[in-house]
């Protein structure tokens, strides 16, 4: 069961990749509503997320991230390098998959999580959720994946190919 689920966070992780690789120069300011964060700021979003529950489940995995957000004022702003942004979500996919096969093994309760199960879990929703929004983004920009990128980089991950009759 645990390389299951290990499994599941690592299909979850490449649809994330694989979405931040397509936010550019050129996208990275669209959003998905008026009212909206950038594409940017869902990637480095992401990114903290993952940093701040690690620092309440395994605090010395998220010492080895960096920062993919700047200090300037409540909400912060995403760093300007987006392949930095990139590169940290990398190293915080491989923390939250470290964090969460080392929960596994201890079993019980994982920081404010009553298992590891429920920490994985969490961080599965909350991207699902951001990805969608990055989706949105990129079609509002004119720059919607096409149903055929979307069927090998994202659905297929989760259900392997499927047949059409």
């Amino acid at each position: 069961m645990t390389e299951l689920l290990l499994e599941s966070w690592d299909r979850q992780a490449k649809i994330i990749d694989s979405l931040a690789g397509l936010v550019n120069e050129t996208n990275r300011k669209a959003k998905p509503s008026s009212d909206g964060w950038t594409l940017d700021y869902q990637l480095a979003h992401i990114h903290e997320v993952r940093y701040w529950w690690l620092s309440k489940c395994m605090p010395e995995l998220a010492k080895t991230l960096g920062d993919a957000l700047m200090d300037d004022g409540a909400m912060g702003v995403p760093i300007e390098d987006l392949d930095e942004i990139r590169r940290q979500l990398t190293v915080s996919e491989r923390a939250v998959r470290e964090a969460t096969e080392a929960g596994l093994k201890s079993g019980g309760k994982f920081g404010p999580y009553d298992n590891a199960v429920l920490f994985m879990q969490h961080m599965v929703w909350h991207e699902g959720y951001h990805a969608g929004l990055i989706l949105l983004g990129l079609r509002l920009a004119g720059e919607d994946p096409s149903e055929e990128w979307c069927e090998s980089h994202i659905w297929e991950l989760w259900r392997g190919p499927e047949e059409w009759e």
